[in-house]
């Protein structure tokens, strides 16, 4: 089953085809803004909601979600958490270092990959890993966590 995995001490995203077969990797962060709920996603394997496009994205690069959407994921406790782009031209943490409300933010060419990979095979999971330490979270306006 199609899968993508973050990890949080290299970040990079890695989107797999039937778990095995590597299809391709991007920068991507979980730099989670210090105003949000959610200070990190935790390391764990959850399941895909769906990939929306929500009512008011317009596909722009410096947008929210910049030219592709969002790739949505069932976060217990929080909504809308996802793997998405935006932001690119962003005065302050530029792209896929901008701050989120709890999503991982990538490139557009990553996103471009995966939307056009779930066409002809939808995700069933997003799996996140060594996001827990404070490593992870190095961002200036970043909720600080303790060691896990």
């Amino acid at each position: 089953m199609p899968a993508l995995a973050f990890n949080g001490a290299t970040h990079l995203i890695h989107l797999y085809d039937n778990d095995t077969t590597l299809i391709g990797s991007w920068e991507a962060y979980n730099n989670v803004d210090s105003r949000a709920t959610l200070t990190h996603i935790p390391n764990h394997s959850y399941m895909m909601q769906d990939r929306t496009s929500p009512k008011h994205h317009v596909r722009d690069a410096n947008g929210m979600y910049g030219l592709h959407g969002i790739v949505r994921f069932f976060v217990p406790g929080h909504q809308g958490i996802g793997v998405h782009s935006g932001r690119r031209h962003y005065r302050t943490n530029p792209g896929q270092k901008h701050w989120t409300k709890g999503c991982i933010c990538t490139t557009d060419e990553a996103m471009a990959v995966i939307v056009e990979h779930m066409r002809n095979s939808p995700l069933t999971a997003v799996r996140v890993e060594h996001n827990c330490g404070t490593h992870t979270h190095r961002a200036p306006r970043r909720n600080r966590t303790a060691h896990a």
